[in-house]
């Protein structure tokens, strides 16, 4: 059987392995492939970077704490070709990027809102950072650390004063910001096609009930009053007939 090998690049956080954006992985997977030793990655906004693919080692070139190291791995797994691998949503893995985890549309708006407020002015400083301990952003942050998460991998720091949580972004360079706007754009759009599917479900296992307007209500309070309202009287039982016939007979002699 014909086998084929899928690869995922990496890093460790704190010992947490977490995945390089997908334009980074197949550079990497390339290098790894052609028996590269190393290659460099720019990962704005954090600075640039070498690759040790014979150490498993990241190094911090130019950007916060140049010389630092962290390691780095490849998961790999062999399947058979042809085997159907692709997820709900075309992902060949789960990934397990913060962003990914996110499951409520309302914090995914939130942060395309601050996201498209700096990618739209990026020379305004005033709209680079958010108060989350108040109005909307309480609400959608307050119950997602996920999404704090997901800004300060982006490069923002979160910073508090008294009962105040702010996310500030401090860098010169936010190229990076347009691409983690488009994350986070697409990642609501599959959580509401998610959304779209599971209320489509739920209609379909409990049909509305059929409109009353064309079948007839026979129940006996019904029919009650439909003989209150009717010009025609009721017919009398049996014996009550025969006797008024009686008398009219009579009346008539």
């Amino acid at each position: 059987r014909a086998m084929t090998e899928f690869a995922r690049w990496q890093w460790d956080d704190a010992g947490q392995w977490r995945d390089f954006a997908e334009q980074h992985q197949a550079e990497m997977e390339a290098s790894f492939q052609s028996r590269a030793p190393c290659l460099e990655l720019a990962i704005p906004p954090f600075g640039t970077f070498r690759m040790d693919l014979k150490r498993m080692r990241q190094v911090t070139l130019r950007g916060r704490n140049p010389g630092y190291e962290r390691e780095i791995r490849r998961q790999a797994r062999r399947i058979e070709a042809g085997y159907f691998i692709l997820g709900q949503e075309g992902e060949i893995f789960a990934s397990d990027e913060a962003i990914d985890q996110i499951e409520d549309a309302a914090p995914l708006e939130a942060l395309a809102s601050l996201l498209g407020r700096i990618v739209e002015d990026p020379e305004d400083f005033s709209r680079r950072s958010a108060n989350l301990s108040e109005g909307e952003l309480a609400d959608a942050f307050g119950a997602c650390e996920l999404a704090v998460d997901f800004l300060k991998e982006r490069g923002f720091e979160e910073i508090e004063d008294g009962d105040d949580c702010f996310v500030v972004f401090l860098s010169e360079d936010t190229s990076g910001l347009s691409e983690a706007l488009r994350e986070v754009e697409a990642r609501l759009a599959a959580v509401r096609r998610q959304q779209a599917k599971a209320s489509s479900s739920g209609n379909a296992a409990n049909p509305a009930c059929s409109e009353s307007g064309g079948e007839e209500d026979d129940s006996p309070a019904n029919l009650v009053a439909e003989c209150s309202c009717s010009s025609v009287p009721p017919p009398l039982p049996g014996g009550a007939a025969e006797a008024v016939a009686s008398g009219a007979a009579a009346e008539g002699a």
